[in-house]
């Protein structure tokens, strides 16, 4: 910026410089072309006609004009390459929303998967100040993304997971790290891991996690999912469970589902026991109105340049610099 400063006042110093040479320079020639003055008798009674004094006045009154537009020019410059700003205080209104999306990365929770990540990536196109992340999980959690406000980076991890798990050649490379484990859907472990995903606990913001499993443990878990749900409860995380596990042809894991709704509940969130993954989009939505509250942001000093004033004086002293040169000349 001072590079194109220093510039900018060389350029109207120099075309300042220019104009008033060019004026001196005309003029002068305009004299010479004259020609040798000759002496004329009783030559005092011209200077007192009445059109030789206007003349003379005119002249003498452009004369000035030219000085001051070249003055007004150069001052113009300085202005330039003073660059003029105005500074204004803002304080914005954001979400203090943080949002974890939670996702069982098991073989059966792929179409899941896929309806959650598609709705959150069309859902970062309207956050303004949220925090979004991503933890994949199976028998362990891996952080697709962190906690962040950067919506395009989000989305482009969100489109790139989403057709992944949509296509039917993939090759699974978006869970790498979830297997370290023996067993599979290890929910207890993968709650924890994503409450554990929120910072700055110390600062109010509204902490959720859309937690996305068909909640059938094949394994041996370090944490169980009370145990997680009491982790979270301790961090005020509020969860809200997503569980396509639980439907009557799965009678079988019942009593896995009624654990995964007391745990959810007892965070103060809500449970869902789902059959169609087109269901998933509306729920999402659900998740993200029952969350919005809004907080003024820090103070943000906005400085914003300011030069029209002497652009427009500069080209308007050059005009008439040009304008009264010509006349001058005449």
């Amino acid at each position: 910026m001072m590079l194109v400063n220093l510039w900018l006042v060389g350029a109207w110093i120099a075309l300042a410089i220019i104009v008033v040479v060019l004026v001196f320079v005309l003029n002068r020639r305009r004299r010479r072309r004259e020609g040798v003055a000759v002496h004329v008798a009783h030559s005092d009674r011209l200077t007192t006609l009445p059109g030789y004094a206007a003349a003379l006045r005119r002249y003498r009154v452009l004369l000035a004009a030219v000085l001051i537009a070249a003055t007004l020019l150069a001052a113009a410059a300085v202005l330039l390459s003073g660059r003029l700003v105005s500074l204004t205080t803002v304080q914005p209104e954001m979400r203090n929303r943080d949002i974890v999306l939670c996702l069982d990365v098991s073989g059966s929770m792929i179409d899941y998967d896929a309806q959650i990540v598609e709705t959150f990536s069309q859902l970062t196109e309207e956050f303004d100040g949220e925090r979004i992340g991503l933890v994949l999980f199976n028998a362990s959690a891996v952080t697709s993304f962190p906690l962040t406000s950067d919506y395009a980076y989000a989305r482009e991890q969100l489109d790139t997971l989403h057709a992944d798990l949509v296509d039917p050649d993939t090759d699974w490379a978006f869970a790498n790290g979830t297997l370290l484990g023996n067993g599979s859907s290890m929910i207890g472990d993968g709650l924890a891991s994503c409450v554990m995903r929120f910072d700055d606990l110390d600062t109010e913001r509204s902490r959720s996690i859309v937690f996305a499993t068909d909640n059938y443990v094949a394994g041996e878990q370090i944490m169980t999912l009370p145990e997680a749900g009491e982790f979270a409860q301790s961090k005020d995380v509020v969860v809200f469970g997503l569980n396509p596990g639980d439907v009557d042809s799965l009678d079988y894991i019942g009593e896995f589902a009624d654990e995964m709704r007391e745990v959810v509940e007892g965070t103060g969130g809500t449970y869902w026991a789902l059959e169609d993954p087109a269901a998933v989009p509306s729920i999402v939505e659900q998740v993200q109105a029952r969350q919005a509250e809004s907080f003024t942001g820090e103070p943000i000093l906005v400085v914003t340049d300011e030069p029209t004033f002497p652009v427009l004086a500069g080209f308007a002293a050059l005009a008439a610099v040009m304008f009264v040169g010509w006349r001058l000349r005449r």
